[in-house]
């Protein structure tokens, strides 16, 4: 994270952020979610109590299961005013986040998940456990109190399906969600890339992916386009560190950017223009967090994948917006080119080929 702030400050700014003004804070701990969190409080509270309130900004990175662990120590932080969010601005990346669980299919396979630590994990499945619970709440508190909150799935994640990298079952504007795709497999002309994608922008835009993304999950586990890349990729590409930090300061309240939400969703264009940037603020914190129940299954039902795609194509909110119907007829021609050649892909393209005369 250090090496991305140097690189923002110098491209954007052309400003040389000095060592002396950064400093890194590392949160290391084995262990079960909740004894993580109590030993990584003391720790803070003992050792880094002052730097963190001294702070003019502060940036948190986490990675797998550190992310419920992340979210509950920070609400605990700033509960206990450690962490002001009224003057200190805040943006937490969580990368591959095992939010919802691992893969369903590896529950009870003991060469994965033999210490009590990983076996918890599983909780995270269910929305109604008491671990799943404490973390979603978290979530909630975070979000509605200024969090700026970054979500990057692995597009060949091995460990964490993209539903749960992604928390598909909560909803809040300070989210913004991505995925990592390892620069050998990616093209811009690639269909399924190019869909997952245009789902992850509905969903920030405000809009639904239908389920989209949870349906395609399973498929997605692993190598499917090669044998490079995976859980753990993801967090060794500076760009992944970069995009919190353009979140961060060059939205409200920062910077003028803001997602462009689609003509079907916005207000009038003399009520935007009237809108200040505080105003805009305070209409954000104003937004309470939507926790949707979750239950991860083991099987999916392979025949809703098709329903999720005729749901985005048939949706009036997306047709209606010039920019989005546009891709979506990218997406019609990029189908119609597509031609995969490994197993997985080609089961895809034909749970989707009684759609072709749909799209």
């Amino acid at each position: 994270m250090s090496m991305a702030l140097k690189k923002y400050f110098i491209d954007e700014h052309d400003l040389i952020i000095p060592d002396e003004s950064i400093t890194s804070i590392p949160l290391v701990r084995e262990g079960k979610i909740m004894d993580r969190v109590g030993y990584l409080y003391e720790d803070i509270m003992s050792n880094w109590k002052d730097t963190i309130q001294s702070a003019d900004v502060i940036l948190w990175a986490t990675h797998s299961q550190g992310t419920p662990v992340s979210a509950i120590l920070l609400r605990r932080l700033m509960e206990n005013e450690i962490i002001q969010v009224h003057r200190q601005p805040i943006c937490m990346l969580a990368m591959a986040g095992i939010s919802h669980g691992p893969f369903p299919t590896f529950k009870g396979n003991l060469f994965y998940f033999e210490a009590d630590a990983a076996r918890e994990l599983f909780d995270f499945m269910d929305s109604e456990s008491p671990i799943s619970v404490q973390f979603r709440e978290a979530m909630a508190f975070i979000l509605e109190n200024r969090v700026k909150t970054v979500l990057v799935a692995s597009m060949q994640d091995q460990v964490v399906p993209l539903y749960s990298a992604i928390m598909s079952s909560i909803a809040h504007p300070g989210l913004l969600r991505a995925i990592y795709i390892d620069g050998h497999i990616y093209s811009k002309d690639d269909f399924l890339i190019r869909l997952i994608s245009f789902a992850l922008k509905l969903l920030n835009l405000g809009l639904s992916d239908h389920g989209f993304l949870i349906h395609i999950s399973e498929v997605l586990a692993g190598n499917i386009y090669s044998w490079d890349g995976g859980h753990s990729s993801v967090y060794e590409e500076l760009k992944v560190f970069m995009l919190p930090l353009h979140y961060l300061f060059e939205t409200s309240p920062f910077g003028p950017c803001e997602i462009i939400k689609p003509k079907t969703l916005s207000v009038k264009d003399s009520e935007q223009v009237k809108m200040s940037d505080k105003n805009k603020q305070r209409a954000i914190e104003g937004v309470e967090a939507r926790l949707d129940p979750f239950q991860a299954k083991a099987r999916l039902n392979p025949f809703h994948l098709p329903w999720t795609i005729r749901g985005i194509w048939d949706d009036s909110r997306i047709l209606g917006d010039d920019l989005l119907s546009k891709e979506l007829e990218k997406l019609h021609l990029l189908f119609d080119q597509w031609n995969p050649t490994s197993t997985r892909l080609k089961e895809i393209k034909f749970r989707l080929e009684p759609l072709r005369a749909r799209l």
